[in-house]
C-alpha cells in the first residue's frame, strides 16, 4: 500500500525547528555560563557552525532519495547493508532517549509552580503523560502529528522571541567584560554540552517516504531549520547573560532572567513555554522517531510485518506504537542528565 505524501515544506521545518528547540535552551543557559561566562554565546555559534557543514551534506543527500529513513538510506548507500544498520540503530535509539530525556524534563521546569511538581512521582507521571499522548497522536496519522508539531513549532517560539525582544533593551553591556572569564579551555566541554540543543535536523529526512516533492523540500527545510535554531540560540543565550548576573548555574536560568526584567508575570510566561516547548519536541519525535524503524523494516533488518500501514490510519503504526512503549520505558527507569549523556554519545 502506498504511503500518501501529506507532508509540505512547513510541515518539515516546523518539524525540524520543533526536533532541535526543546528543552536545551530553557535550562542550559546557566550551565554554559557557568563554564564560558559571556564567551558562551561563542558555544551556540561554533556549534551551530560546525553542524550547518553536516546539514548541508544532509541537504544534499536528501535530494536523491523519497523513501523513509535520512542517516539510515545514506550510510547504506556509501557504506552497505552492515553500516547502513548500525546508523539507523543508533539514530533510532538516539531518538528514543532524547525523547524520553525531554519528557522528563517537562515537570522539573514546572517545579516554578511548586515543589510538588518536582517529585519523582510527579516528574514520571508527567512523562509517561506526554509521551503515551504524543504517540496515541501519531498512531492515528501522520498529518495530524504534523499540525501537533506545528502548533507546538509556533507556541514555543513566541516565548522565546518575546524574552529576546523584551529583553535587549535590557542588555547591561557591562556583563560581557571580561568575555572569558575561564579562559577557552571550557570551550570543548560547552560545545559537548550545546551539541545536545541541536539534535534533531538530522530528523528532517526520515519522513521522506510522506513528503510532497521530496527532492526539493527536503533540503530546503534541514537548512532552514538548522539556521533559524542556530540564530535563536545565540539571541537567547546573549540576552540572557546581559540581564542576569547570576545566571551561571542557575536552574531555570531563563525563568530567572525573564523575572529580572518583567517580575514574577515574566518568569512564569517562560515557564509555561518551556513546558509547551518539550511537549512540542515531544510531538516532533513521536512523528520523526518511528520512522527509522520503517526503514529498517522494510529494508529486512526487522521483521518486515512492522512496517505495516494501519488500514484507517494509513501510518505505520507497529512501529509508532513500539517507538512509544520503549520510550516511556526509558523515561520512567532513567533521570534526565544520564539519558543527555548517553544521547550525546551515541549520536
Amino acid at each position: 500500500m502506498k504511503t500518501p505524501r501529506a507532508l509540505n515544506l512547513l510541515d518539515l521545518t516546523c518539524i525540524g525547528v520543533n526536533a532541535i528547540v526543546g528543552s536545551s535552551i530553557f535550562l542550559f543557559p546557566g550551565r554554559l555560563a557557568a563554564f564560558m561566562g559571556p564567551a558562551s554565546v561563542l558555544s551556540f555559534a561554533l556549534t551551530g557552525l560546525l553542524l550547518l557543514a553536516v546539514g548541508l551534506c544532509f541537504a544534499e543527500a536528501s535530494t536523491h532519495y523519497d523513501r523513509p529513513g535520512g542517516p539510515y538510506l545514506y550510510a547504506t548507500e556509501c557504506f552497505g547493508s552492515t553500516a547502513g544498520f548500525a546508523v539507523g540503530w543508533m539514530c533510532w535509539v538516539t531518538m528514543i532517549v532524547s525523547w524520553a530525556a525531554v519528557a522528563n524534563a517537562v515537570a522539573v521546569y514546572l517545579g516554578h509552580f511548586g515543589p510538588a511538581f518536582t517529585t519523582p512521582s510527579a516528574v514520571k507521571a508527567t512523562a509517561a503523560v506526554v509521551i503515551v499522548a504524543m504517540g496515541a497522536i501519531n498512531y492515528r496519522g501522520v498529518k495530524l502529528g504534523a499540525w501537533t508539531s506545528n502548533f507546538f513549532t509556533a507556541a514555543k517560539l513566541i516565548p522565546l522571541a518575546v524574552f529576546v525582544l523584551v529583553g535587549l533593551p535590557h542588555v547591561d553591556p557591562a556583563r560581557f567584560t571580561p568575555f572569558a572569564p575561564h579562559g577557552w579551555a571550557p570551550l570543548g566541554k560547552a560545545c559537548f554540552l550545546a551539541y545536545f540543543a541541536f539534535q534533531g535536523f538530522e530528523t528532517v529526512p526520515v519522513p521522506a517516504g510522506e513528503v510532497a516533492q521530496p527532492q526539493k523540500n527536503v533540503p530546503l527545510a534541514v537548512f532552514f531549520a538548522l539556521a533559524l535554531s542556530s540564530i535563536l540560540y545565540m539571541l537567547v543565550q546573549a540576552v540572557a547573560v546581559g540581564v542576569n548576573p547570576g545566571l551561571a548555574g542557575a536552574e531555570r536560568p531563563l525563568a530567572a532572567s525573564a523575572a529580572l526584567i518583567l517580575g514574577p508575570a515574566g518568569a512564569a510566561f517562560i515557564v509555561v513555554g518551556a513546558a509547551v516547548s518539550m511537549v512540542g519536541y515531544n510531538a516532533g519525535s513521536a512523528l520523526g522517531g518511528p520512522r527509522y524503524l520503517v526503514a529498517l523494516a522494510q529494508d529486512r533488518h526487522f521483521p518486515t510485518w512492522l512496517a505495516a500501514l494501519h488500514p484507517r490510519y494509513q501510518t505505520p503504526f507497529r512501529c509508532v506504537a513500539l517507538t512509544t512503549g520503549l520510550t516511556l520505558a526509558a523515561a520512567l527507569a532513567v533521570d534526565f542528565d544520564r539519558l543527555v549523556d548517553f544521547s550525546n554519545v551515541v549520536i
